[in-house]
């Protein structure tokens, strides 16, 4: 491979705007083209959490992923005059004595540590836990942000030529006849915005759903996941799950201000999909990172750079070739089976 080979990168999500802005301060040739078609990216909370899941466990290569952004996103800020980090901590409320349990017999120490919830207007018959290390970042003034600095660089547009075709398309992919054999299962989500009085703004909440304050007593609240649903249209289903969540839990009244929606790409096998096509060596992917992009994509985007620019291998769980091949031996299998 040419150390500097040209780059054309499809798609400026969270995940090819990332990407792009890794590889143009690396010095490599590159041009973005988005069509403006609706990205999950534009509607989404942004949240980062070093722990995920009920049980509140370590998110897949933590301890290389959050010192990336905690690195990315503030020198993007300085270098853009944009003001979109916001690192805060959550308040983690209980659901079940199981949950509390859990987390008291086997919690990340590192990230959690225990809060006094009474004063916060939440019913809290399991109790809480406070984490920290996490935030949330606002995703489309940056991604403008990040756009605006592609155009005047003149690395905006389609090239006629390009050593490598980089696909950061997100949910087409699963619809791409290139990428389609990686196994997806896209997720559609929707997300309120509240206008909730009352509650303070100094953190986010988790109750299953979250809550993330955006300023002036208005607050992000989501995000459901419907999976395999076609459309990424708001459903009125996924507005009532999210509204009767939230009142069972706030002791506080809220106005619904806004609903939208979008469909996540998630790899069957959780983890981003990166690297070249097994078949054409010049058509790559960087996608699959489905509600951890923020957490992922800078550390991500640096193991590409570093893969296209001195060879250091990708890690193996996102080897595109590998995960390809992996899927159409498991369909293969089915497919003996229902024979």
């Amino acid at each position: 491979m040419s150390e500097s080979p040209s780059i054309q990168i499809i798609g400026h999500g969270l995940a090819g705007a990332i990407l792009a802005e890794t590889l143009s301060v690396a010095g490599l040739t590159l041009s973005v083209f988005d069509d403006g078609g609706r990205a999950s990216s534009q509607v989404a909370a942004g949240m980062f959490t070093p722990l995920t899941g009920q049980r509140m466990i370590a998110s897949w290569a933590l301890d290389e992923a959050l010192p990336e952004v905690q690195q990315f996103y503030p020198a993007l800020e300085k270098s853009s005059g944009g003001s979109f980090f916001h690192p805060q901590s959550t308040l983690r409320i209980f659901r079940s004595q199981k949950e509390a349990d859990e987390w008291h017999s086997r919690g990340d120490q590192r990230f959690t540590q225990s809060i006094d919830a009474s004063a916060f207007p939440f019913h809290l018959p399991f109790g809480a836990c406070e984490i920290t290390g996490g935030g949330w970042v606002n995703l489309p003034p940056m991604l403008e942000a990040l756009k605006k600095r592609r155009q005047e660089q003149g690395q905006w547009g389609k090239r006629d030529q390009a050593d490598i075709t980089l696909w950061a398309e997100g949910v087409r992919a699963s619809e791409n006849p290139l990428w389609k054999d990686v196994g997806w299962r896209n997720a559609q989500g929707d997300i309120l915005t509240l206008h909730i009085p009352g509650l303070a703004e100094d953190r986010i909440y988790n109750f299953g759903k979250f809550l993330v304050p955006l300023g002036n007593q208005r607050f992000r609240c989501g995000a459901t996941y419907a999976w395999d649903e076609p459309s990424p249209e708001p459903r009125e289903a996924g507005r009532t799950e999210i509204e009767t969540s939230l009142s069972e839990i706030l002791q506080l009244p809220f106005e619904v201000c806004d609903h939208q929606s979008g469909l996540r790409p998630v790899a069957i096998a959780r983890v981003p999909v990166a690297g070249p096509h097994p078949e054409q060596s010049d058509q790559w992917i960087f996608n699959g990172f489905g509600s951890k992009g923020v957490l992922l994509a800078p550390w991500m985007a640096e193991r590409m750079r570093a893969y296209i620019q001195t060879g250091t291998p990708l890690p193996k769980e996102c080897i595109a070739a590998r995960r390809i091949q992996r899927q159409r031996d498991r369909e293969k299998t089915r497919r003996i089976k229902h024979r």
